[in-house]
């Protein structure tokens, strides 16, 4: 695989990805590599180290040597052009020069950059999930001023929904509840301000519900959210948990998200759609299942669950007092994922089941790979063993279940 200078794009026309180091970009951009095979794509990328030249470059060819060996990678390699920026910067990151070159040739943006945290004061999120969104849509508008028919594709999350209860639809959007963390809310600023250029680009906006991994290899790069609970499981650190045991929680695998928006971003009849990439209200799964998959699996003593109106008490002075050491430090590490324990909300997605109808795309009920999942876990010890170029840095830890481990 040679390596290529970013100054020298190529002269057709380009597709921009954003995030693709990200845990659902590095699945998109596999399968868009093979969806299109005629096309170019243009990959924005962090070098990881200031002080690292390159950086990016070697963890485009990382995720890439994942799938591909042989002439297939050096095919795949031939239609990427990593350009080393960052979407918190002007220009995203790029010299003016390059910038205005991109524009010229751009013809669609994919953009899946954001960062997934719920601890972020509201600011530092907004610079990622607001910010960069304005400055990804800043390029796919100079692009159309400079005479190229750009299409926006932006990659949002479900639980813009906030605090709301009942059956969300994709036509909805603006509400007045609250959100769970600064994640949701930011999502939720940015798909406002995305819409409102809905006049001047071609855009379609996709609500995937919580992500988790491979449905067919089990693999992932992102051993949070989801995960978290899962881990302390299996490492016998669960005493407690904070959650409603009938709880319906929506969980879609990377790969059925990656393969729907490749497939509804290069139609035209989804222009300025909205879609749940979600499980479908018929593949809900409750938290107890989830607990009872878990606890076969890792051969494991079920938490306590408890209604989550007690997790104050549980947090305060009487609660550290009733409750050991151990305990106490697992319980309040987890605190930004209960909420999701807890929800009064479904995901209607009959736009995107429609629109899908016929491709062949269709979400697996989650309950069927929970094995593959799980071995995948161990296989990696939780991330562990992956190449570090591979593992997913654009989405930073929110607990460091590792570090715990070792002081309680």
């Amino acid at each position: 695989m040679t390596s290529k200078s970013q100054n020298l794009l190529p002269e057709e026309n380009l597709t921009l990805i954003t995030g693709a180091t990200g845990s659902l970009g590095q699945e998109l951009l596999y399968q868009i590599l093979q969806a299109r095979p005629q096309s170019h794509f243009l990959v924005l990328a962090r070098s990881g180290s200031k002080k690292q030249s390159g950086g990016a470059e070697k963890r485009v060819k990382a995720i890439l040597r994942k799938h591909l060996s042989g002439e297939e990678l050096e095919d795949a390699w031939q239609r990427v052009t990593v350009l080393e920026g960052d979407i918190s910067e002007q220009y995203l990151g790029l010299s003016s020069q390059l910038y205005s070159q991109v524009a010229e040739r751009l013809e669609q943006v994919i953009h899946s950059a954001a960062a997934v945290r719920f601890d972020q004061p509201i600011e530092e999120a907004r610079e990622i999930n607001l910010e960069g969104t304005r400055r990804a849509l800043d390029l796919a508008r100079l692009a159309q001023r400079s005479g190229n028919k750009v299409r926006f594709d932006y990659i949002g999350t479900a639980y813009i929904a906030g605090k709301r209860k009942g059956v969300i639809y994709e036509h909805e959007l603006e509400h007045r509840q609250p959100f769970h963390n600064t994640y949701e809310q930011s999502k939720y600023e940015a798909e406002i301000m995305v819409r409102a250029y809905r006049d001047e680009l071609p855009l379609t906006v996709y609500r995937p519900s919580i992500i988790i991994g491979n449905s067919r290899t089990g693999e992932t790069s992102n051993f949070k959210a989801f995960y978290w609970p899962i881990r302390v499981y299996a490492m016998g650190q669960m005493k407690m948990l904070p959650g409603v045991a009938n709880c319906k929680i929506d969980l879609v695998p990377v790969d059925f998200v990656a393969s729907a928006v490749i497939e509804l971003s290069g139609r035209k009849d989804t222009e300025n759609g909205c879609y749940h990439l979600t499980a479908g209200r018929e593949n809900l799964i409750t938290l107890r299942e989830i607990m009872n998959a878990a606890i076969s699996f890792f051969k494991v003593k079920p938490p306590v669950l408890i209604p989550p109106a007690l997790l104050k008490i549980a947090e305060s002075g009487l609660g550290r007092f009733l409750l050991n050491e151990h305990t106490y430090k697992t319980l309040t590490l987890g605190r930004p994922y209960y909420p999701y324990f807890a929800l009064k909300l479904q995901f209607d997605n009959s736009q995107a089941v429609k629109a899908l109808a016929g491709s062949g795309i269709k979400a697996p009920p989650p309950r069927q790979f929970f094995e593959r999942l799980f071995s995948y876990c161990v296989e990696t010890d939780w991330g562990r063993k992956q190449a570090p170029e591979v593992a997913d840095k654009n989405e930073k830890e929110v607990l460091d279940v590792a570090g715990m481990a070792g002081t309680v």
